[in-house]
């Protein structure tokens, strides 16, 4: 087991009081594997989902914090742990020597010997994003946005206190805040919050349309949309080039990316074929000048092209080694848990592929194995989903009307309108997504559930 790998912790839930386990990680090495600075940083590290009440909350656990390249060594011990002075000062300890014991002696420097001590975990954050140049006054402009955007969302049903919040703050009301509400609106369909993804979404919308940041923000939602529009049905390399061209001329490279990017498959030798075909029908028809301007777009295509060829083989190969990792674990439920952050749908991908390589070549010891591990990703993934997820799931899995009527009646509790909102969220996501099959599966359980709410 790596030095960085979590360790189960007992912990008890704030609001039920329940004791459940939960991975935590109480070192972590950036210069061994960075991503845990990145799920740090996403407050996607050492958290609890209570599997009673669905809580969530950052777990108050000692973490040693260590970034070899910037010499930092930082110890968090906070402070409503129930220890004396003594203890803590014995576990500070304990932390830094199991730091300096893990590091070859050629990498053992003087600022191990003097960590900083952090009894918050805010203010240790604060000392690692400041080591980034992330300034203390760049995050408080962050945090003001956060809460600008929470007291929007709790009057957005009030357009005259909305309004006047707007003008209050508009000078706040920039592409940094429309990130962070989209970011709080996938948040919120992720954890089953149907009511507050709703309050978000009218936000967004109305921002977008009474703001001179949000103005500009839907013009190039437009301009994404009109270079991206029927794309999905199906396009010939001619008309892809075509789009191209235009795009080359008419948007900003961020919007050219986007739509390399959505197309990429297109994108093979006969279309680089056809775009030299219009190069040179472009030097003898209109002349030197357009001639270059396509030169110098096909160049721009063939690093756009490079740039996300190389970065889908890298996040692949991440993906396809992770799956190594499970495979051979003689523990992969382990595994799994210790990594259900990098678990993904590309993952998902790559194991029903090896399912299906493996059933066509007869390898039925290796079909069982994965299949046992797609087994385990569904049960793990499931266990940290929201309570409501949870329940919808399990009513998917029953037999439909009898089985699911009777569920939802043992249950009627849990029958809510936030329940029956985000049934009819999911429903919609699926039929757009041509799930059709189980989508009208949810719109059957949603009319049972509505004769109980």
């Amino acid at each position: 087991m790596s030095m960085n790998a979590p360790q189960m912790a007992n912990v008890v839930c704030p609001a039920c009081r329940s004791r459940y386990s939960a991975p935590v990680h109480n070192l972590i090495d950036v210069g061994r594997e960075p991503r845990l600075k990145t799920l740090l940083l996403q407050g996607r590290l050492n958290v609890g989902i209570c599997p009673s009440c669905g809580a969530t909350g950052m777990l108050s656990v000692p973490v040693s914090y260590h970034d070899p390249d910037k010499e930092l060594l930082f110890c968090l011990v906070p402070q409503e742990l129930p220890m004396n002075e003594n203890d803590r000062q014995r576990m500070i300890g304990e932390m830094s020597n199991a730091v300096i014991d893990s590091l070859p002696a050629e990498q053992r420097k003087g600022y191990l010997l003097r960590p900083r001590i952090f009894l918050s975990f805010g203010t240790m954050l604060e000392s690692i994003l400041g080591a980034d140049g992330i300034t203390r006054e760049m995050l408080q402009a962050q945090r003001e946005k956060i809460q600008l955007v929470e007291e929007m969302s709790q009057v957005v049903d009030d357009s005259l206190r909305l309004a006047s919040l707007i003008a209050e703050h508009e000078s706040k009301i920039d592409y940094e805040l429309f990130s962070l509400l989209t970011a709080s609106i996938d948040a919120a369909e992720r954890n089953g919050q149907a009511d507050a993804g709703r309050r978000l979404t009218e936000l967004r919308e109305r921002l977008l349309k009474q703001t001179s940041a949000g103005q500009d923000v839907a013009r190039q939602q437009e301009a994404v949309e009109k270079a991206l529009q029927g794309i999905d049905q199906g396009f010939s390399q001619e008309d892809l080039l075509d789009r191209v061209i235009a795009a080359h001329g008419e948007y900003e490279d961020s919007i050219l990316s986007i739509l390399i990017s959505v197309a990429r498959p297109l994108l093979d030798y006969r279309f680089f074929q056809l775009l030299t075909e219009r190069i040179e029908r472009a030097a003898r028809e209109e002349g030197a000048a357009s001639a270059d301007t396509l030169r110098a777009l096909r160049e721009k295509l063939l690093d756009l092209t490079q740039r996300i060829d190389a970065e889908m083989r890298a996040q692949m190969q991440k993906k396809v080694q992770l799956l190594s990792e499970i495979a051979r674990s003689p523990d992969p439920r382990r595994v799994i848990r210790e990594r259900t952050a990098e678990i993904d749908e590309a993952l998902i991908s790559i194991l029903e592929a090896n399912i299906e390589r493996s059933e066509e070549q007869h390898q039925h010891d290796a079909s069982e194995r994965f299949q046992a591990i797609r087994e385990m990703i569904m049960e793990l993934l499931e266990e940290s989903a929201p309570p409501a997820i949870r329940f919808i799931n399990q009513l998917l899995r029953a037999d439909f009307p009898d089985e699911t009527r009777k569920i939802l009646k043992d249950n009627q509790a849990q029958v809510t309108q936030d329940l029956l909102n985000t049934i009819d969220a999911l429903s919609q996501d699926f039929a757009s997504r041509g799930e059709e099959q189980t989508s009208e599966r949810l719109r059957g359980i949603m009319s049972q559930a509505q004769l109980m709410a």
